[in-house]
């Protein structure tokens, strides 16, 4: 395996790690699997974040 370069003063634009797997799921698989669920919390929280700005908005000081 090929190493990538390294400067320690640039920002972050690539991570490489590996990814592991019994032979139950493909590790690209796992990998898909992961995103969907990250994209369903995010999600979920941007909604969250929402209504209780719309609840916010609406309350009587």
């Amino acid at each position: 395996m090929t190493q990538a370069e390294f400067d320690a003063t640039a920002k972050p634009n690539k991570f490489y790690y590996n990814v592991e797997s019994a032979g139950a799921l493909k590790p690209e698989n796992i990998i898909l699997m992961g995103i969907a669920a990250l994209k369903k919390k995010l999600s979920d929280l941007q909604n969250q974040l929402s209504m209780e700005a719309q609840s916010d908005a609406l309350a009587i000081n």
